[in-house]
């Protein structure tokens, strides 16, 4: 057995062996750990090297924090497992990758911008709106889709401003989207750490990204010609069937979040596995639709192969990294530790007041611009800020979290959005995080921060 076919093997297994501990209320914790613990193991190798120095870190912290606080072993066993749920939730969000395959969507947003968007301003927007859409479901395997489907038709209208065009205009929007999708990992980490319900954090952040959003657009509006440079004539029943296709897809979207919502409120299980279960029954019903309008089947098992062979494990991807920052994490928490390091700072962040609230997310930043990666400064900083008194409430620190984390992955030479983007087009990545993207994120931070200090006051 190759070991690709073992790490396939283990997340099956996590998936199951989790629904089935969430089932019989954690009779399975045991089963659990140890497969979370072979993933760790197993899987390490695949970690970039950022990542695999971050795993190695918070497995060893957590582990000498577990040891000098004298864990007990059942206390150990549930921190292990305390970020399965989102491995999973990330497994199951590759699965719409198949959905969206079969269904051909990518052909119905082509004939979409050459029919309806003639003018380089309206191709900005869509190409944001899309990619905005796309990655709440399909996370880092919205760039290569979009790429593909919009990267020709960019390219033949924009020429050398290609480049600049494409980038901004695919790492903000998907960026901007790990503030409140579904398939994005950084919102339901901060809700664990900073204890404040996904129904509180999903509105006000979602209402950042669409003023990012608003606000990215504006931004290039003084390089983007107005006048139509293209337009293909459409009959009006292509036309009419590429716009209802896009419409699926944010019929999905709110499908997803309107599921996952009332299985939140209706407490069936953690915010993570509810949006997992949510995700799986809205694919189910896409598939469905697909498949009784289709009578292609073979489309389908095609698609399902290929989510076997890469999707998996692309969705599996970063679960050594949970699996340690999930074991370091809980036992931080509950830690001497913790409340030392609290102690420590608490004079000197208290001293700041309110301006502590713009410390956190220029501190997400500026580790990123060293190497650390956003989550786990997140994670750290998280810890830290909800041990010391504070002038303003947990929702304010859980969206100063979520803002620095969103400006990291911009800014930072070493995001993976950056570094992808980077590569399919050839140019350095600071190029794109630095140079384009600078001075909007910093336009992006002040307004942010206003509004989560007028949001926090309102609440």
């Amino acid at each position: 057995m190759t070991v690709k076919n073992c790490e396939r093997i283990l997340l099956i297994l996590l998936v199951i062996i989790s629904i089935l501990n969430l089932i019989f209320a954690n009779r399975f914790a045991v089963a659990l750990a140890i497969v979370s613990l072979l993933v760790l193991i197993c899987g390490f190798h695949h970690l970039g090297s950022a990542f695999k120095w971050a795993t190695g870190i918070f497995l060893l912290l957590g582990l000498i924090i577990a040891r000098y606080d004298h864990f007990t072993l059942v206390r150990v066993i549930n921190a292990v497992n305390s970020m399965d749920n989102l491995i999973v939730l990330l497994i199951v969000m590759q699965l719409f990758t198949i959905p969206i395959t079969v269904g051909r969507y990518q052909s119905s947003i082509v004939t979409l911008i050459n029919g309806k968007l003639p003018t380089n301003r309206s191709l900005f927007g869509f190409t944001m709106l899309i990619t905005f859409l796309l990655s709440s479901i399909l996370s880092m395997g919205t760039v290569p889709i979009v790429y593909s489907i919009l990267g020709p038709t960019i390219k033949q209208r924009l020429g050398d401003q290609y480049y600049h065009f494409s980038s901004v205009a695919i790492s903000r929007s998907f960026t901007l989207g790990t503030l409140w999708a579904p398939g994005a990992a950084t919102i339901f980490l901060i809700s664990t750490i900073t204890h404040v319900s996904l129904q509180k954090l999903f509105g006000p952040s979602f209402v950042i990204g669409l003023l990012g959003l608003l606000m990215a657009w504006v931004f290039e509006l003084h390089v983007l010609s107005a006048k139509k440079e293209h337009q293909d004539i459409k009959s009006p029943a292509d036309t009419k069937q590429a716009t209802l296709k896009v419409f699926q897809i944010g019929l999905a979207v709110v499908a997803l979040l309107l599921i996952a919502f009332t299985l939140i409120h209706l407490k069936i299980g953690e915010a993570m596995t509810d949006v997992a279960l949510a995700g799986l029954v809205v694919i189910l019903l896409w598939l469905l639709v697909l498949q009784a309008s289709d009578r292609d089947h073979q489309q389908t098992i095609k698609a399902g192969k290929k989510y076997l062979q890469s999707g998996l494990l692309r969705g599996g991807s970063l679960a050594p990294f949970f699996v340690a920052i999930g074991l370091f994490s809980n036992v931080f928490e509950h830690s001497q530790v913790s409340k030392t390091i609290g102690q420590g700072l608490a004079p000197a962040i208290g001293y700041l007041s309110w301006g502590a609230l713009a410390s956190i997310p220029l501190l997400v930043v500026g580790l990123s611009l060293v190497g650390v990666h956003p989550l786990a400064s997140v994670t750290l900083l998280g810890q830290i800020m909800m041990g010391i008194s504070l002038p303003f409430n947990a929702l304010a620190i859980a969206l100063a979290l979520n803002i620095g984390s969103v400006l990291a992955y911009m800014m930072s030479p070493f995001a993976g959005i950056v570094v992808v983007i980077a590569n399919i087009l050839g140019i350095s990545s600071t190029t794109i995080s630095l140079k384009w993207n600078g001075k909007y994120c910093l336009l992006l931070l002040v307004v942010s921060l206003i509004f989560i200090a007028g949001y926090s006051i309102l609440i």
